[in-house]
């Protein structure tokens, strides 16, 4: 039998979102991290935020929230925060984790914390810059310490190496007068993927893994929390 490993290389785009909301759940799991704790205990920055009430072409009408937005609300897309900010343009990967963060705690709120769901990157992102000010190292490396290595996701990365990229699946998109399809890069990523200096981690769509990594992952979801017979988070976190 192939080993898996030695599949395509994929990018994960959204499904980083569980991976960076379960190492966060390792943070609760140790005590460290409440989940209805506010935002702002972590990350200052996101002291006195705002909620949008009335908006048009000339004036935003701001008030404060009734509560200040929780670490369960960023987790959950009930937060209020925004897709992303513009300054993470033209790709989501161009900034720093704590500069990006910095820029979704500078807008105001979409709506109330809790009283509606919005698909979020800015949530998640926010996830993952609370995982590295609590844990006191870089994001992308309590990932791979934490999180990766524990069920052997020896393929999971945030830049694809020159092997991983020649295994890479390639995207495609309609080609002009439907034609049939057409190779595309992922638009919402900076080329070349193995590029460290312009490429940051993202924690809401910046992973590459293969379909083997991922279900040593999902088979610890599945069983509560412990693969291979590890327990790698209780199962109250994985309920949560």
């Amino acid at each position: 039998m192939q080993d898996l490993h030695l599949g395509p290389s994929l990018c994960l785009a959204s499904q980083s979102k569980p991976l960076t909301a379960s190492a966060l759940m390792l943070l609760v799991d140790e005590g460290r991290v409440n989940l209805d704790d506010p935002v702002e205990k972590y990350l200052p920055e996101f002291k006195d935020q705002m909620l949008t009430v009335e908006q048009d072409t000339e004036h935003v009408l701001l008030r404060k929230p009734a509560h200040l937005i929780t670490v369960r609300e960023i987790l959950s897309h009930t937060s209020g925060l925004p897709f992303s900010s513009p300054l993470e343009q033209p790709t989501l990967d161009g900034l720093p984790l704590r500069e990006a963060v910095r820029s979704h705690a500078m807008l105001p709120l979409q709506f109330a914390p809790g009283t509606k769901y919005q698909y979020s990157n800015a949530g998640l992102n926010t996830a993952g810059r609370i995982i590295e000010v609590v844990s006191g190292i870089p994001y992308e490396q309590f990932m791979e310490e934490r999180l990766f290595k524990p069920p052997g996701m020896k393929d999971t990365t945030f830049w694809p190496t020159a092997k991983q990229l020649k295994r890479l699946a390639k995207s495609y998109q309609p080609a002009p007068g439907n034609t049939g399809l057409e190779e595309t890069p992922v638009t919402q990523l900076h080329y070349p993927l193995s590029d460290r200096v312009h490429r940051f981690p993202m924690p809401a769509g910046g992973l590459f893994s293969t379909a083997n990594d991922m279900a040593q992952f999902c088979r610890m979801i599945l069983n509560g929390g412990v693969c291979d017979g590890k327990r790698l988070l209780s199962e109250e976190a994985v309920r949560s």
